[in-house]
């Protein structure tokens, strides 16, 4: 540093000298150059200062006061000559200076913005609280509901199996008291027919009006083994565990086209009679169910049956051409329970055996049935012999001819 200051003060004198000789422009530019070279190199100004004074004693010795107007003069260049140097720390400092305004401005600028960011922090982390409570709360839920989809699927299953075993239970009481009214009623009403037969052929000693009675005594004994056999058949066929699905179905829906008058088109695969005893019973009850639909409220005039051998098992279709059950607003409402509960009945029987319900009802079309069942096939026996149709049609409605 003390180098650098005696060359400083030696460039300091040399240029200071120059300027009073000549006062010249470019020799005060050098004055500037020098404060700026000062400035470089870290010198204060008080460094100056002194460098200054030191250099101006040299010119002007003390004992010599300025009295005459040139020397005023001179003393006025070595201020202007100061001055000149102390540009550059001027000049400096006032860059500092706004420098430091500017500083100070981002500061404050910074301080608003962290005020900003901490309360928008406080604003994040209530809401940050109330989502983990919100969340917490669901994750409770959830769990909640959980726990009662688990109870209903468990109740589900429980109706299920209760629904399996009402229909299990169901379909051997009817078995029972169709054979019961089949066997023991209907042998007691034969015994009965069989008695007064004998009566009537030993009526030489009875009087002329019992005759008439007991024909007609017979006679409405006959009805009512016909109206017995006939509720034996429609509890529970015995043909259907006797001969197998198809003939239990032909005999029902010659009975039905008697019964009602329609036009009963049948077409069968033999291979339904692969089937087991329990989708050889959902089949006939969801025919049976169908048919009497169409009886009641299709007002139709034809009705098919068609049992065919699907990928998946054996369908069995029962389509009609009436109204379906979409039409006759009056009518709907005071049927509509009644038909719900026939329909859930069907679609909880195809259920119970794996199989495939579905409804397709087109007013002034027709209703169709479709029932799927799957298959188990029996070895040696492939099911592809060829269908076979019939076609029944119904006389005027009559009473049904005992088995």
């Amino acid at each position: 540093m003390d180098d650098e200051l005696k060359q400083l003060m030696r460039r300091y004198a040399a240029v200071f000298r120059r300027y009073l000789t000549s006062a010249e422009e470019a020799v005060l530019e050098e004055s500037y150059d020098l404060g700026r070279w000062a400035v470089a190199r870290g010198l204060g100004v008080l460094k100056v200062a002194r460098i200054h004074h030191q250099v101006l004693e040299r010119c002007l010795p003390a004992s010599r006061v300025p009295k005459v107007p040139a020397d005023s003069n001179r003393f006025r260049a070595a201020e202007t000559f100061l001055l000149e140097a102390l540009s550059p720390f001027e000049i400096t400092h006032r860059g500092f200076r706004e420098t430091n305004e500017k500083l100070q401005r981002l500061i404050h600028v910074l301080e608003r913005r962290n005020a900003d960011l901490a309360s928008m922090n406080r604003a994040l982390e209530t809401e940050i609280a109330g989502r983990k409570r919100t969340e917490r709360a669901l994750r409770e839920s959830e769990k909640h509901y959980r726990d009662l989809f688990n109870e209903a699927r468990q109740m589900e299953e429980n109706l299920r199996r209760l629904s399996n075993q009402v229909l299990s239970a169901q379909e051997e009481e009817r078995k029972r008291i169709s054979r019961e009214l089949h066997d023991e009623v209907g042998q007691a009403l034969t015994a009965v027919s069989v008695t007064l037969a004998t009566l009537k052929s030993c009526d030489a000693g009875l009087s002329g009006a019992v005759n008439p009675k007991l024909a007609e005594a017979q006679r409405l004994l006959r009805e009512t083994m016909e109206t017995v056999h006939g509720f034996a058949r429609e509890l529970r066929p015995s043909v259907l565990d006797e001969l197998g699905l198809l003939p239990a179905l032909r005999s029902y829906l010659k009975g039905f086209a008697d019964r009602t008058g329609l036009e009963v088109r049948f077409q069968s695969n033999p291979a339904a009679e692969q089937l087991g005893p329990d989708e050889k019973t959902v089949l006939f009850r969801v025919a049976q169910e169908s048919l009497t639909n169409v009886a009641k409220h299709a007002q139709a005039t034809q009705v098919a049956l068609n049992i065919r051998k699907v990928k998946k098992g054996i369908s069995m279709e029962v389509s009609d051409n009436g109204k379906s059950f979409r039409t006759g607003a009056k009518q709907a409402r005071g049927s509509r329970g009644k038909r719900r509960l026939g329909l859930l009945g069907m679609q909880e029987r195809v259920r119970l055996v794996n199989g495939e319900f579905t409804l397709r009802a087109r007013p002034s079309v027709g209703t169709t049935v479709r029932v799927v069942v799957p298959l188990r096939v029996v070895p040696g026996n492939d099911g592809q012999q060829s269908n076979r149709l019939a076609v029944l049609k119904g006389r005027r409605p009559g009473p049904v001819p005992a088995d």
